[in-house]
């Protein structure tokens, strides 16, 4: 198979069409070089391939923003106000020009071309998507279209062939293996998962049969809110993996500004360093003396003096719960039950006195006139919020309500007070660090880079803490619906197990059984088989991008496709030690690896490829990866990521050069840069 160009038409960032023409890609030159400055158009390539590839209905490539929002297919294609600006583009919508994007290759004699367009509607306040598959002469389209172009690529496996080479990283992590079902794919191992769960959603039907129906009904709600929860689950670990890698990244380029920061102090005289720094150890004493007094206050305090209106509310109630000369509630208890009490005593003397009801009437009226004669008054109905408090609670609730009554506003004046003296205590804290700071600074301008310094690691400071409490979130919320799937797995397993006899009974499920096992068993041998392959090749490859670390000796793969890292004394090497540019290097290797696995003759396309490389690891990507990595492979680096010393080290593996240019960030086109350096429209 050897393709022959790519092309896109008013998508994205780019105006009017733009051609990469990959015919004079071979064997030994088999990269495309395609450069722009960030913010040109280089993702707008990559998501216009990935487009073609998977239309709308994938939600990976709906999501948008630095947040990952998932939009609608209509709001991707047609933009969101203040979010994201669609397909469309934005200079081509007042002309109602269709977006498109189209590749085309040669597979024998057959010349085919795919391409998806989207037609707006309504101006371009809606659209009607098309894709157009053309063999020879053959034309397909709709659902015969989309299922040629899912033969040639199926959507799960489309990130191996075009991804951001900074966001590939998922691939290295030790987490269990998170892109399992994709790997699979790639490797045509799915088939058996498929057949599986044909064969489990049989088992399912026909281990129910003969139950009785609302049974069936109970174990389904189970096993639906059982999948549910795992999704659930599933999706917060994706979360709080991403968060850890990230507060990881962020803690790495802390550590480096702190160091760069660091090395511009140097001005000041020791006795002067043990001067200020004395200083600022006294007032951060005053600052933790002050924060315990009040932490210990002002928590307890604080819901009171706050609302002292409904403070003198609840007072006033609890006085008038209290009223009287004797416990409120003791009163009222006492003009409840003792009139009845004294005539149910005199029904059981004995020998027995039998009382006509008028006469128990009046009995009960003299003991409760008896009650008010000594000073027991009815006090009237008791408040149900205190009914199941004691009197002495009572009394002490009032004693404490009395004193925030009688001083709330001095308690929070005071309480205020201490607020400010808290703040006061910071602000001369940082200004004494400030100035111990800029006193060991000698000059203007490391002056301004300090403070520019301090700046970023403040803003990194505050972005790790956010990204922490997410993280704690995720995990929660992990662990929430972890049990909760638990929860619901027993249930299914307490009701089958209630109705064990009609199970035992059912051949058809006890066939499935058997079946299922059969197939697990052929998988796991065949996976097997497939894993220590990739491992052999993923090995090979990462002893070439990994080796001048000296970090990871071998890399090995667990049942799932999960990376681990072990050095060279055996002993494993943590995916936290690893630093972002050599978890890069991981994924770019397993790719590698998986590449040769499955042997699928198709495009390659790596956006920023060199973001986090250092420069010794350029060299060997440059030299070794880069040619091997597709045919074509085209890469989509800044003018910073690629010199001319680089290209100058892939010349003799490079088919095509192109710029792209874009004037106001809208009108993007793809210009070929001759061998001789000049440029042409593409």
């Amino acid at each position: 198979m050897k393709f022959l160009k790519l092309e896109v038409e008013d998508i994205f960032a780019y105006r009017g069409p733009s051609t990469i023409d990959l015919s004079e890609c071979t064997e030994t030159r088999n990269i495309v070089v395609v450069q722009g400055r960030n913010g040109h158009g280089k993702t707008s390539l990559l998501n216009a391939i990935k487009l073609l590839f998977l239309g709308l209905g994938d939600v990976r490539l709906r999501r948008v923003g630095v947040n990952s929002t998932e939009l609608g297919p209509k709001a991707y294609v047609v933009g969101q106000q203040g979010r994201w600006y669609g397909v469309f583009n934005m200079l081509a919508r007042a002309e109602d020009a269709p977006a498109r994007v189209a590749l085309s290759w040669q597979d024998g004699e057959r010349i085919c071309r795919a391409e998806r367009i989207f037609w707006p509607l309504r101006g371009a306040t809606d659209y009607r998507e098309q894709l157009n598959v053309t063999i020879d002469r053959e034309q397909l389209s709709g659902p015969a279209a989309e299922a040629f172009i899912q033969g040639l690529l199926p959507k799960e496996v489309v990130p191996f062939f075009f991804f951001d080479g900074e966001q590939i990283q998922s691939l290295a992590d030790a987490e269990v293996g998170r892109e399992q079902g994709e790997i699979e794919r790639l490797l045509r191992l799915s088939f058996v998962t498929q057949v599986l769960r044909e064969v489990d959603s049989y088992g399912r039907v026909k281990r129910k049969a003969g139950l009785p129906e609302a049974v069936r009904a109970e174990i389904a709600a189970a096993e639906g809110a059982q999948r549910a929860a795992e999704a659930r689950g599933e999706a917060a670990a994706r979360a709080r993996v991403l968060l850890e890698e990230e507060i990881a990244d962020l803690d790495r380029e802390k550590r480096q500004l702190d160091m760069e920061r660091a090395r511009l102090r140097g001005g000041l005289s020791e006795e002067d360093r043990r001067r200020m720094e004395g200083r600022i150890a006294t007032i951060a004493l005053q600052r933790e003396a002050l924060g315990n007094r009040i932490a210990q206050d002002i928590p307890v305090e604080i819901p009171a003096i706050a609302n002292l209106g409904l403070v003198r509310q609840a007072f006033a109630m609890l006085e008038e719960q209290l009223g009287g000369t004797a416990d409120a509630p003791l009163a009222t208890r006492l003009h409840r039950a003792l009139p009845g009490a004294v005539v149910d005593a005199v029904g059981a003397l004995t020998p027995p006195v039998t009382l006509a009801d008028n006469q128990k009437d009046q009995l009960r009226g003299r003991v409760t006139d008896m009650l008010v004669d000594v000073g027991v008054a009815p006090t009237g109905q008791e408040n149900p919020l205190l009914a199941s408090l004691s009197p002495r609670k009572v009394r002490a609730l009032r004693d404490r309500f009395l004193l925030w009554t009688q001083s709330g506003e001095n308690m929070a004046a005071t309480q205020s007070e201490q607020l400010r003296q808290a703040r006061q205590l910071a602000r001369e804290e940082q200004q004494l660090r400030q100035e111990l700071d800029e006193a060991e600074i000698t000059s203007d301008e490391a002056r301004a880079r300090y403070k520019a310094l301090s700046a970023q690691i403040e803003g990194i400071e505050i972005l790790a803490r956010e990204k922490v409490a997410d993280k704690a979130i995720q995990a929660g919320n992990e662990a929430t619906a972890q049990r909760e799937a638990a929860e619901q797995a027993d249930t299914v397993q307490r009701l089958y197990a209630a109705h064990a006899h009609v199970v035992r009974e059912n051949a058809g499920y006890q066939i499935s059984r058997k079946v299922r096992a059969a197939l697990d068993s052929f998988r796991d041998e065949r996976r097997q088989l497939i894993r220590a392959s990739v491992e052999r090749h993923l090995n090979d490859k990462a002893s070439i991008l990994l080796g001048p670390s000296q970090l990871v000796k071998h890399v090995e793969l667990d049942e799932n496709f999960g990376l681990s890292y072990v050095d060279e004394r055996g002993e494993p090497v943590g995916r936290h030690s690893l630093s972002a540019g050599m978890r890069q290097l991981a994924a770019m290797a397993m790719l590698w690896a998986l590449k040769e696995e499955a042997r699928r003759p198709l495009p390659v396309v790596i956006d920023t490829p060199l973001g986090r490389i250092d420069n010794e690891n350029r060299s060997l990507l440059l030299s070794d990866y880069f040619p091997e990595a597709g045919n074509p492979l085209i890469i989509l680096p800044t003018n910073s990521e690629l010199g001319e010393d680089d290209l100058a080290l892939l010349s003799d593996n490079i088919a095509k050069r192109y710029e792209i240019r874009n004037v106001g960030g809208t009108s993007a086109r793809i210009d070929e840069v001759s061998r001789s350096g000049g440029r042409r429209h593409g």
